[in-house]
C-alpha cells in the first residue's frame, strides 16, 4: 500500500508520496486536493493508496483509502473522511450514555 501525506511544512502545506520529496501548496484545501488525485491516478495502476490528513498542530485530521478499480470499465473509489468528526461523535455517544 502506497501512502500519501497532507502536512504543514512552515505557512505552506507538503504533499508527499511514501518518503519522497514533498510538492508544497500555499492552502491545505489545494494540498489535500492534489493528495487525492495522485491517490486516484495511482490507484488507477491497480495501487492501494492511503491519505493521512495532518492539522497545522500536528493531530491527523482525515484518512482515506482510494481502491484501485474492479473493473477496466470502474474508476478508483475513495473511502473515508474526518477523523475528528467520529472523534466528536463518539464523545456525543458516550456523553448520551452517561
Amino acid at each position: 500500500m502506497r501512502t500519501v501525506v497532507v502536512e504543514p511544512f512552515g505557512k505552506a502545506w507538503a504533499v508527499r508520496v511514501d518518503d519522497t520529496e514533498p510538492r508544497m501548496f500555499a492552502r491545505g484545501r489545494a494540498a489535500e486536493e492534489a493528495a487525492k488525485d495522485i491517490a486516484e491516478r495511482l490507484s488507477a495502476q491497480s495501487e492501494h493508496v492511503e491519505i493521512h490528513l495532518f492539522l497545522r498542530n500536528g493531530e491527523k485530521a482525515a484518512r482515506f483509502i482510494c481502491l484501485p478499480p474492479v473493473s477496466p470499465d470502474d474508476t478508483p473509489h475513495l473511502v473515508g473522511g474526518s477523523l475528528l468528526v467520529v472523534a466528536a461523535m463518539a464523545g456525543e455517544m458516550t456523553e448520551a450514555a452517561a
